[in-house]
């Protein structure tokens, strides 16, 4: 087993960061309550506006916590007492949605797919026909358990159509995949700092379109610290956030946030498309499948077939013994599937290095078990 720090991270998040990330998190200590802290919230908010194409009338909010502290904030802020919460789910992100619906004992109407179906928006439509007191729907744009995307788009015509307020989840997505906040009519997007920007662990954001506000200001608070009213008024008032940030990590994010801009964001998705296209194919040259094949999967991630023979749990050890570390699925693929993640600071040798290392793996347990017989 390695014993120097550091491994290439193939899993969907957190992932390998550049030099010039890690080296913002270097810096002067800072109280949030000063004027610098302010300049950069202003700074970052407005790079991440405009990762997430949202006009100057668009919202930024920034959240000391994971995407999940995102997503619950949305969904407790937004869904009025006297309407319906319509959660469209294909995969344990979707499912986390619904789950959270009902912690906050929402009027949930559960538009449930089984894992890697195809979402589709005739089913939307009818959804929205059956319960026309559905005030916002939610779906998740990459849902990550399964390496596919949905129709945020086509959901987003149909939800202005019905005049619902959207929420997308664009955690992994965001960096990597086409969305344009104003043109998919998307009126809550929130992503994390962590997946296909590059940055580090412990900021999420949420980009909030202003035909949203007015709705959210008639929901009563259901929560003290993830409440996006409280954040909101912060942001105008002082341009900063109502508790502690992570002020070093929104440093690293700011950096990211630069390598981003100035690759330009359809170069980045650009690269991610070449990347999971080249990881895709290697692994069919070893002889993999993969989960889905329907021309709707991620740039970012690949759902593999487990090889005949061997777990998991082996096959993660002997490639974090070669450097490597893998992600296991969720179920109900667990046991036959795994997952590769192509996000972060990754070149085409690190890949090409991965695949042979796979191949090394694959090879080595063969050989054991023909031995063994």
């Amino acid at each position: 087993m390695r014993r120097r720090p550091g491994y290439v991270l193939l899993n969907p998040g957190p992932v390998n960061t550049s030099s010039r990330v890690k080296g913002a998190l270097i810096r002067e200590d800072m109280c949030h309550r000063d004027a610098a802290f302010s300049e950069l919230f202003i700074r970052l908010t407005g790079k991440l506006r405009r990762i997430f194409h949202g006009g100057h009338d668009y919202s930024v909010l920034l959240l000391a916590g994971s995407g999940t502290a995102a997503m619950e904030s949305a969904i407790a802020s937004c869904v009025p007492e006297d309407g319906k919460i319509l959660v469209v789910d294909n995969g344990a992100f979707g499912e986390r949605l619904a789950e959270i619906a009902r912690l906050h004992e929402l009027d949930l109407v559960h538009l449930r797919y089984d894992y890697g179906e195809q979402v589709r928006v005739e089913d939307v439509r009818a959804s929205l026909d059956q319960h026309p007191d559905v005030a916002v729907v939610a779906m998740v744009h990459h849902e990550t358990s399964v390496g596919l995307l949905n129709p945020v788009r086509e959901v987003g015509a149909l939800c202005r159509e019905r005049d619902c307020l959207l929420l997308v989840d664009a955690v992994s997505s965001l960096g990597a995949e086409d969305l344009d906040v104003v043109r998919d009519h998307v009126d809550v997007c929130w992503a994390s700092a962590n997946k296909c920007l590059h940055g580090i662990s412990g900021v999420s954001f949420t980009c909030v379109a202003p035909r949203a506000w007015p709705r959210i200001a008639r929901v009563k608070p259901r929560v003290y610290y993830l409440d996006l009213k409280r954040y909101k008024h912060y942001a105008d008032g002082r341009a900063q956030t109502p508790f502690t940030p992570a002020v070093n990590t929104c440093f690293a994010l700011e950096a990211a946030c630069d390598e981003y801009l100035e690759q330009r964001g359809p170069s980045r998705q650009a690269l991610y498309t070449a990347r999971n296209r080249r990881l895709r194919e290697g692994l069919r040259e070893l002889g993999f499948h993969f989960f889905t094949e329907t021309g709707r999967e991620s740039h970012s991630v690949v759902t593999a077939s487990l090889p005949d023979g061997i777990a998991f749990s082996q096959l993660f050890e002997d490639l974090k013994a070669r450097g490597f570390l893998i992600y296991d699925c969720k179920q109900p693929l667990q046991g036959k599937f795994f997952q590769i993640a192509n996000m972060g600071e990754l070149s085409d040798s690190t890949l090409d290095s991965f695949l042979d290392a796979l191949a090394e793996c694959i090879g080595a347990a063969e050989m054991s078990r023909t031995v063994a017989l």
